[in-house]
């Protein structure tokens, strides 16, 4: 199936899933869904999940939203380095929960600038010439 558009092309993948459930000091655990994704390709990768998702959730739902996880661990390295998520000192939950807010939500905003303007930020705003800017400080 297909899962979502790669920088290569469409990233298409092999899903197979079955109910399992895992043994943990002797107990026997819930039941939940084993996920095997290997993508079609001349070198294919293999990953297993475990799913808690209800039988009813499509394995199509749960191949895409395994296929996102690289582009959300993107964000959040991109949240920590642009928009200070990494950055806290704070004593309390509230704290904490204040600073994550505010950092997402600056994010987001980051995020919808570089749609609008289109690509990163060079600095250099509406259409300005680096040049004009060195004539105009000389």
């Amino acid at each position: 199936m297909e899962v979502r558009d790669g920088e290569k092309g469409p990233l298409q993948v092999d899903v197979l899933t079955t109910s399992v459930r895992a043994r943990e000091d002797q107990r026997v655990g819930e039941e939940e869904r084993l996920v095997v994704i290997r993508t079609v390709e001349s070198k294919p990768r293999i990953s297993y999940e475990l799913s808690n998702a209800a039988g009813e959730v499509d394995v199509s739902e749960l191949a895409r939203v395994h296929c996102e996880r690289h582009r959300i661990e993107q964000i959040f390295q991109e949240a920590k380095g642009e928009a200070g998520l990494g950055h806290y000192e704070v004593r309390s939950w509230v704290g904490w929960h204040h600073h994550m807010t505010l950092s997402l939500v600056a994010l987001w905003f980051l995020i919808l600038e570089r749609n609008r303007i289109g690509g990163k930020n060079t600095g250099y705003h509406h259409g300005t010439d680096p040049t004009d800017l060195y004539l105009l400080a000389s």
